[in-house]
């Protein structure tokens, strides 16, 4: 594990659930500006509550999730659910206690889908939420393969359309390629890959997986 010593990053173990300092001195914009950098890493909307559910600060998606008022509400500066038979729900999630994490799903009204809150202590009184919207299709985010596995540009896009389920056919004819050229292409990937099928494949990839 990495850890933050005196301003410098080393080997061990954190001794508080959180390496990020989220108190009482650190302001507004700079809890902000920290999950909005989390978001950027994976995402998801973050925000961070006390116990009480009273708001301290979220991300920028977290408020367009706020002021979009289907699921989530803020009322006198406390978190709240549109449907009312959520509410016990999120109280419950936010009484998480460190190193556990707490789930709940709220049936989205607009659109279909789910909105998945992951809530884990950052201290005795604060929570931080994670917020995730279970709705259609999210585009696995890869590093970059041409660097990661030593492909050209031509496999790494081959070893993506793989990934996304298509097939040699399809490949050929989105392309403009021969399917001979395409398969021909396929097995150098499967090569520098090290697998033999599209299974294989897809397990190794899923082992990248950024989002």
């Amino acid at each position: 594990m990495i850890r933050l010593s005196d301003g410098k990053l080393s080997n061990g173990h954190f001794d508080t659930p959180s390496a990020i300092d989220f108190g009482e001195d650190s302001s507004t914009a700079e809890k902000v500006a920290i999950l909005d950098g989390f978001g950027s890493l994976d995402r998801r909307a973050r925000m961070l509550l006390r116990r009480d559910g009273t708001w301290l600060a979220g991300c920028s998606r977290m408020t367009n999730i706020i002021n979009a008022g289907s699921d989530l509400v803020l009322i006198d500066g406390v978190i709240d659910t549109v449907e009312p038979k959520y509410r016990d729900g999120l109280k419950h999630l936010l009484q998480a206690n460190s190193p556990d994490v707490l789930t709940l799903a709220l049936r989205c009204r607009m659109p279909d889908g789910h909105l998945l809150l992951r809530a884990v202590a950052i201290s005795d009184d604060l929570v931080c939420v994670v917020v995730q919207r279970a709705t259609g299709i999210i585009e696995p985010e890869l590093p970059d393969l041409e660097q990661v596995f030593h492909l050209t540009k031509t496999e790494a896009m081959i070893v993506l359309n793989l990934f996304a389920g298509h097939t040699p056919t399809q490949i050929a004819e989105d392309h403009d390629n021969s399917i001979h050229t395409i398969r021909a292409h396929i097995r150098r990937c499967y090569d520098k890959l090290g697998v033999t099928c599209r299974e294989e494949l897809w397990r190794k990839l899923n082992a990248y997986r950024l989002v």
